[in-house]
């Protein structure tokens, strides 16, 4: 990759979000890695970017239990948003849960790049970055 380019971590977890961005530095140094602790506040920083005219992230990591705006109020949120933005997002859901309705219902957001479980492997996380950015890797 020649720029430096966002990712965003959307959970709760606090030790969740730091191993995951230490995991993302151990990857590479060429991403910029902003995290927040629930959905409404990682719209707020969607929304924020896109009227600044700055750049939005190119992969976003979401949770799906979280406080105030959970990961499927943050789709909600985002499929409002998502005729205002120029360039496409790879959303990935990351839950602990392998519950079926869960998955089945993730599958039901076209927003959605893929659905993991928690906890990422790095060749998974890789493989996110790969797709992503076109194995420009």
């Amino acid at each position: 990759m020649k720029n430096k380019t966002n990712i965003l971590l959307v959970d709760d977890d606090e030790i969740y979000l730091y191993l995951m961005e230490k995991s993302i530095q151990k990857l590479t140094a060429d991403l910029v890695v902003n995290s927040f602790t629930d959905g409404a506040q990682a719209i707020e920083f969607i929304t924020e970017q896109t009227q600044k005219g700055l750049e939005l992230p190119e992969v976003i990591l979401l949770d799906i239990n979280m406080p105030f705006l959970d990961g499927w109020g943050f789709l909600a949120e985002f499929k409002k948003l998502k005729p205002k933005l120029e360039s496409h997002i790879n959303i990935y859901m990351i839950s602990s849960s392998s519950r079926e309705e869960d998955m089945k219902r993730a599958s039901s957001f076209e927003e959605l790049t893929g659905y993991m479980v928690k906890p990422l492997k790095e060749h998974e996380l890789t493989e996110i970055f790969k797709k992503a950015y076109n194995d420009n890797w």
